[in-house]
């Protein structure tokens, strides 16, 4: 069943969920035309649960926010070598997004039901961030038709911009959860919604051909390889690294010509090009215990190597857990 919000209601889940504060981006104020389905509840029943889990995801931001895709930051580097063909109109110096707007809308999905009503609720988190992709770059040839690969003319610096439109999604597990203290034949009303999973974040932009195919993920004792980021990862299964430990990660493309970078706290870099549509790099944990997220983001050759081609990206963006930290089964804690 369809439920829609009053623009009130709207406004109380998005304070509920600290996404219109502390933000210097302009955010939509009609933003979402949420669903809810598997509930015999009237459209009462449906706002009111909605605002309890609402609730819910205001205590976990970590599980709702990635901390990654909007950080204003920049990626400066020379291109590496062999990156600039002849044939290539520019040469990128320097890049970074500029968000203008975020258009959020949330669907629910309630499911399970018993007496009391739905067990489980499913949270789909859309985002809609448009704006400019930004590159700095210098002509391939300066005005004397010789190669600049060397340092370029201040003339012959240009600072392109793309129109962005990405597409952000996430899913979020709820469940219903009796508290610690109550047997098993008390009032089940009294039971409490929790996240109980998450999935990673994938960013697609508009009219996409880049595609990450997987992100292979190694560690001393840890050797898995993600296929679906909007797979569900259940709490206590969060991809687990050490402090400080070195991580290798390997992203599949099955193109040769991506530029491919890292997403983390340090910053970004870019990965190796393998040369068979693989991209590998290596990072390191934080020492601080928690909840976080490492990011790889592959840009069609053409998003930084020719100022007539569109901006073309996709994001993979996971959670991880640093040891020492145990969300256990659900969050937010008792």
């Amino acid at each position: 069943m369809k439920a829609r919000f009053s623009l009130g209601v709207l406004l109380t889940l998005l304070l509920a969920l600290g996404l219109t504060s502390g933000c210097s981006k302009k955010n939509s104020s009609a933003v979402t035309s949420p669903s809810a389905s598997g509930s015999s509840g009237g459209s009462g029943d449906q706002t009111a649960m909605q605002a309890e889990v609402s609730g819910t995801l205001a205590l976990t931001p970590e599980v709702v926010e990635d901390g990654e895709f909007e950080v204003p930051d920049a990626y400066e580097s020379q291109a590496p070598a062999g990156d600039v063909s002849p044939l290539a109109a520019v040469r990128p110096l320097r890049w970074w997004r500029t968000i203008n707007h975020v258009e959020r809308t949330f669907e629910f999905a309630f499911a399970d039901s018993d007496s009391t009503g739905p067990q489980t609720a499913i949270v789909t988190i859309h985002k809609r961030l448009t704006g400019t992709f930004n590159v700095l770059t210098a002509a391939v040839k300066d005005s004397t038709g010789s190669d600049s690969t060397g340092s370029a003319p201040h003339d012959s610096l240009k600072l392109v911009r793309k129109p962005l439109e990405d597409h952000w999604v996430r899913r979020v597990r709820l469940e219903k959860v009796m508290p610690k203290n109550m047997t098993a034949s008390a009032d089940r009303k009294r039971a409490r919604w929790k996240v109980a999973a998450t999935t990673g974040v994938q960013v697609t932009s508009k009219d996409a051909t880049t595609a990450i195919q997987s992100l292979r993920v190694q560690t001393a004792a840890l050797d898995t390889t993600i296929t679906d980021p909007l797979a569900f990862f259940r709490l206590r299964r969060l991809i687990k690294v050490g402090a400080m430990e070195k991580v290798t990660l390997t992203v599949t493309t099955g193109r040769n010509d991506d530029a491919v970078f890292l997403m983390s706290h340090d910053g970004r870099a870019r990965f190796k090009n393998n040369g068979d549509g693989t991209y590998s790099g290596t990072w390191r944990a934080p020492w601080f215990a928690g909840i976080k997220h490492i990011g790889v983001n592959a840009l069609s050759h053409g998003t930084l190597y020719d100022d007539a081609a569109p901006y073309d990206s996709q994001a993979w963006i996971l959670p991880y857990v640093v040891k020492g930290f145990d969300c256990g089964d659900f969050l937010p804690n008792d």
